[in-house]
């Protein structure tokens, strides 16, 4: 499905991910997974969420500073499961020069393989070099935090987003509170927020930058 150019946001992220260890099945995991990422995005996504083979997802948000938020949320729905993922940050007029690089898609799957590379699981092109290298140097902290999460942990994480308090979050686990306080502190859960929270600040930044006149 062809971007929609006539959001009034021109700068968009293309995304791309893998699933890090192909698996059997992982199409049926990601299917439904995407049609929940579809729903909860509806208002900033540019092109919906899909897939594009048997284990790569392809998608795009008219909003990049939904971008960590939104790989947050998929990553929960599919956990364990890992998913390696690029970014593309560029502006919807730059689709015609797709053969020279400079377009949002080309951009995510350039950083997709640096990612990959690097043996990491994020990375963000698009918006400029010094915004590169620390989106990636940000990545490069997280990661490894976000690798580390137990199956106990991801699940607690999960549910703590959709039910938002440790008491709801421990009765539909059948663990103590204590006990979902401790999962979500193992799996740094703020701290992978607060990463994601900063940036979103500069993708909207940065999103500025290039539209200002």
């Amino acid at each position: 499905m062809p971007i929609d150019k006539r959001r009034e946001s021109r700068v968009i992220a293309a995304i791309l991910a893998d699933v890090v260890e192909e698996a059997a099945g992982a199409g049926g995991l990601l299917k439904p997974a995407l049609e929940r990422i579809n729903h909860l995005f509806a208002p900033a996504v540019a092109e919906p969420f899909a897939l594009a083979g048997a284990s790569r997802v392809d998608g795009a948000l008219a909003d990049p500073a939904q971008a960590p938020l939104c790989i947050s949320v998929l990553r929960e729905l599919i956990a364990p499961t890992q998913l390696r993922v690029g970014v593309g940050v560029g502006v919807v007029e730059d689709l015609r020069d797709a053969a020279h690089g400079r377009d949002a898609r080309s951009l995510a799957r350039n950083a997709l393989q640096l990612a990959a590379r690097d043996g990491g699981l994020s990375r963000y092109l698009g918006t400029g070099e010094a915004g590169d290298v620390l989106l990636g140097a940000l990545c490069r902290l997280v990661d490894p935090l976000i690798w580390a999460r137990t199956l106990k942990q991801w699940e607690a994480i999960t549910a703590y987003r959709e039910l938002g308090h440790q008491r709801e979050v421990a009765l539909r686990l059948g663990v103590t509170r204590q006990s979902v306080g401790d999962r979500l502190s193992a799996g740094h859960r703020r701290a992978v927020e607060e990463a994601d929270a900063a940036i979103a600040t500069y993708l909207t930044y940065a999103g500025r930058q290039r539209l200002a006149p």
